[in-house]
């Protein structure tokens, strides 16, 4: 499996023009070096690293249990006896609030399972176009259409209505998010658009009611597509871990923790603090992930903690060992480090991304945005903005160093950066 080192350092050597002419397409960064053996190591590995084992472990220790969490959390939160049931059951009662408050916890805990997949959004979940990906999650497909959904909760109290009839953006768990946390009852909706005609002039319960009927509706139609996906992966993981398969498996792994490029740094960070040059205006607030259950920094957080199992493999080799076999130490602590540094940033937030975004308003605080991005390890009130400072570390490494060791390439909707 492993090549050569004289074709190794000659991948090396072409890796770093690469770099050279801004494989990252970022003006703001620093030249990314490809790596070189650590001083004083041998360039040989110290034993043969058996990326076959790597990969079988990876999908059982890591992708298989993730996928099952998702299909059970899913399935457990659209149940008839279930914390959303008990709400929709519950408004109007004295027993709302409490009943609200279960509801939203159990969304926030199912949809952490929901963004661990999004780091390996391969195999059976992808085909299609990732058809069954976005019945679980859209936001990577686009954002919500919330006026479509205010017409689902309307058309779903005539008894005949299929939700499998609505387009992905008006589906998935992120809908849900907007049918049970938006304060707002007013639809939001064209005024001449006619299902919505009188909905405004309805009772308060009414409407949560309609909402909330939704959702459950909503739930199952996401419970039956990440059990489809759960079900799917059982076949597909024996032969995804196969020896005969072992390159494939490597460059779909690398095609899935790319997400953290394309989906992390540039739609859910760079796109709405307006660093990435996708964002037209000041700021792009409106991308914002899971707006109104106010959840965006913890779906980030999730989508880092499911890298770092990835990458290391959790219990079992993942591809820190495979970096340190092959000679680079240094490169695959580094990965570590810096994954670690953005949970910490995470953490260390005080507002939410969406409140960040909506903050700036003009060139000053657009110039502190990009200070804070360009220097990460400096304190900032623009969290986001260093979050995607770290995130944009360990993704410039994942272009070069990554790609470069483990012998894959980087998938075709990374080749291109905006920030």
């Amino acid at each position: 499996m492993n090549n050569s080192i004289n074709k190794r350092f000659l991948a090396l050597f072409f890796v770093t023009m690469l770099a050279g002419c801004g494989v990252d397409g970022g003006s703001d960064s620093e030249p990314i070096s490809a790596p070189t053996p650590e001083t004083g190591s041998s360039p040989e590995p110290v034993e043969e690293f058996d990326p076959v084992l790597m990969v079988s472990e990876i999908t059982e220790n890591v992708i298989l249990p993730q996928y099952a969490a998702a299909a059970n959390a899913t399935e457990a939160f659209a149940s008839e006896t279930g914390t959303l049931s008990a709400y929709c059951d519950a408004i109007g009662t004295a027993d709302e609030t409490s009943a609200f408050g279960l509801v939203q916890d159990d969304w926030r805990a199912t949809m952490s399972t929901i963004q661990a997949i999004e780091m390996h959004a391969i195999g059976p979940v992808a085909e299609n176009e990732n058809a069954l990906r976005n019945q679980i999650l859209s936001y990577s497909a686009g954002k919500l259409s919330t006026c479509g959904i205010d017409i689902s909760a309307i058309l779903n109290e005539a008894g005949n209505f299929d939700v499998t009839a609505r387009s992905l953006n008006q589906r998935g768990f992120g809908a849900i998010g907007y049918a049970l946390f938006n304060s707002d009852l007013t639809h939001s909706c064209a005024s001449q658009v006619p299902e919505t005609q009188g909905w405004n002039e309805r009772s308060e319960d009414e409407r949560r009611i309609a909402r909330c009927n939704l959702a459950r509706a909503l739930a199952e139609d996401v419970a039956s597509a990440a059990t489809e996906v759960n079900d799917d992966w059982q076949t597909f993981g024996v032969t995804f871990s196969s020896e005969d398969n072992v390159g494939d498996s490597l460059q779909l792994l690398t095609d899935g923790i790319f997400a953290l490029d394309k989906l992390v740094k540039d739609l859910k960070l760079g796109v709405p603090l307006g660093i990435n040059a996708s964002c037209s205006a000041v700021a792009c607030p409106e991308i914002v992930e899971s707006i109104y259950s106010a959840n965006s920094f913890a779906n980030i957080r999730d989508n880092l903690v499911a890298f770092r199992h990835l990458f290391t493999g959790a219990e079992g080799s993942g591809f820190d060992d495979y970096i340190r076999e092959e000679g680079f130490s240094d490169v695959s602590a580094r990965f570590l480090d810096n994954t670690d540094a953005a949970i910490a940033i995470v953490d260390s937030a005080t507002s939410t991304l969406h409140e960040e975004s909506l903050s700036i308003v003009s060139d000053s605080q657009t110039s502190a945005c990009n200070n804070a991005f360009a220097d990460p390890d400096t304190p900032s009130d623009f969290v986001g903005c260093r979050l995607t400072g770290a995130v944009k570390r360990i993704t410039d490494d994942l272009k070069i160093d990554f790609v470069t060791i483990v012998g894959t390439r980087i998938p075709d909707s990374a080749q291109a950066d905006n920030d």
